[in-house]
């Protein structure tokens, strides 16, 4: 599984030991961590369950200071393209469905070298045809889009599914 990392400009080297490091300690010795195209950024891929890997890391860092380097770590679902109509279909196709009829989503998205479009345009292009109920302050799910140049991660995240050592995780 795949968990797209940011850590201080300038400091890969030290949030990658850092984040291996902890990985190990979670049971997989073998896990990797590689940079992006996108300075901060980097992904780190584990045979872990990303979300029992957050879970674990919000337990560590309440014990005491234990992430200094290695600030935020958000699981990623799937990948693909960036691409507006690649984007959209594996939300259509993968994400959507995981949604209940009578729960609620919200949308935040991360571009990072990717100009092509504004913000809201991601936005409403991804959104149409999505046919549950939108809250954007408290919602029950958040579908995560996190262009990182030419690929897209994305992934449908519980609120609490998201580590940063930040007030506001998003």
């Amino acid at each position: 599984m795949d968990i797209i990392v940011s850590y201080s400009w300038n400091h890969f080297f030290p949030a990658r030991r850092e984040a291996l490091h902890v990985l190990k300690e979670f049971g997989d010795p073998g896990a990797t961590m590689e940079k992006t195209a996108v300075a901060g950024i980097a992904v780190v891929h584990t045979v872990l369950d990303s979300r029992d890997v957050i879970r674990r890391c919000r337990e560590r860092a309440r014990t005491g200071p234990q992430f200094e380097f290695a600030v935020k770590w958000v699981p990623v679902d799937h990948w693909c393209a960036t691409d507006l109509d690649a984007m959209r279909k594996v939300i259509q196709e993968q994400l959507r469905p995981r949604i209940g009829a009578d729960e609620t989503w919200g949308m935040k998205v991360h571009k990072r070298r990717w100009q092509r479009y504004h913000t809201s345009e991601i936005v409403a292009h991804l959104a149409a045809g999505m046919d549950r109920k939108v809250n954007l302050d408290q919602p029950d799910w958040i579908l995560w889009v996190d262009v990182v140049g030419a690929d897209t991660a994305l992934a449908l995240l519980r609120p609490d599914e998201i580590f940063s050592l930040e007030p506001a995780h998003t």
